[in-house]
């Protein structure tokens, strides 16, 4: 059985697929295969990119994910690779078949939101191909997402630790890149400042990274969505570099471009989201159905 991404007749749960054209497929129409390994790319193989892909699929595993440049000649690229450590997992990305919530593994989730929101325009990097490695049993083992490099560029973690003095112009950025995804239809459920690349030189543009944990619809909850991330934000290690009084007031500053917000609505889900983690089930109930389930 071929896998869910490799079939021209099934289901992925992405948007681009549900348009009829299954353009997730057909958007990696080339293929580099290495001992059991096979990567699926959207541009034919150079020397230098064989030379590279060739030392990626040869290396060892050193631990559960690895994310690292990819030296690959005249291409700037960054690879990731998951380890699939559970036979379940294994049998499920083997089969394209998705988990008990609804909801594909999170390799799969992060290729498929990624393709489609870079398709729509997002600032997010551009997928450069993906694969997997498989077992002598026909099961994978590891799964790979390659994308474009953002060359001089530093995760906005890193920014403030740095330039704690600038944590107001990383926050400012963020808020414009999270408005901006959400306009495409990019909900992105895991901004945190380490999950966003501000440009070295603060010429180039803002960019996403790790979607896995993000949706690419229409939000019905669209004010239970916007508390969150605004209170994701600030909990996720930034409410260690501003006082929670200001940033509030940058928060509503940035709210007065959603006037359909409803504020009672928009306030109960910040204060909390502020102060107490929500996972991932949890942020899945505040985009899918508005309520936080703290249970």
């Amino acid at each position: 059985m071929l896998p869910f991404w490799q079939s021209k007749n099934s289901y992925t749960g992405c948007a681009a697929v549900r348009e009829g054209k299954n353009k997730l497929v057909d958007g990696f129409p080339y293929t580099f295969k290495h001992q059991r390994s096979t990567l699926h790319l959207k541009t034919p193989v150079s020397a230098s990119t064989t030379e590279a892909f060739t030392q990626l699929l040869s290396q060892k595993r050193q631990a559960k994910r690895v994310s690292a440049p990819l030296p690959a000649g005249e291409q700037l690229l960054f690879a990731k690779r998951q380890v699939l450590e559970t036979l379940p997992k294994k049998i499920r990305l083997a089969r394209g078949t998705r988990k008990r919530c609804g909801m594909f593994d999170w390799p799969i989730e992060e290729l498929i939101n990624t393709a489609e929101a870079h398709r729509r325009g997002a600032s997010v990097p551009g997928v450069v191909g993906y694969g997997y490695t498989k077992s002598r049993f026909g099961l994978m083992d590891d799964f790979f997402i390659i994308t474009e490099l953002l060359q001089n560029y530093t995760d906005g973690y890193q920014w403030i630790l740095a330039k704690p003095e600038e944590v107001e112009r990383v926050i400012g950025a963020v808020f414009e890149l999270m408005l901006s995804l959400n306009s495409t239809g990019i909900y992105h459920m895991d901004l945190w400042a380490a999950n966003v690349m501000m440009c070295n030189e603060g010429v180039g543009a803002t960019y996403a990274i790790d979607l896995e944990n993000c949706f690419a619809q229409e939000a019905e909850y669209l004010s239970e969505t916007l508390g969150f991330q605004f209170g994701f934000f600030y909990l996720r290690e930034v409410n260690g570099f501003i006082e929670e009084e200001r940033y509030d007031a940058l928060v509503y500053d940035a709210l007065t471009a959603h006037s359909q917000v409803d504020r009672k609505r928009f306030i109960d889900t910040f204060q909390v989201a502020k102060h107490q983690h929500l996972g991932r089930k949890e942020r899945r109930k505040v985009f899918l159905q508005g309520v936080i389930d703290l249970c």
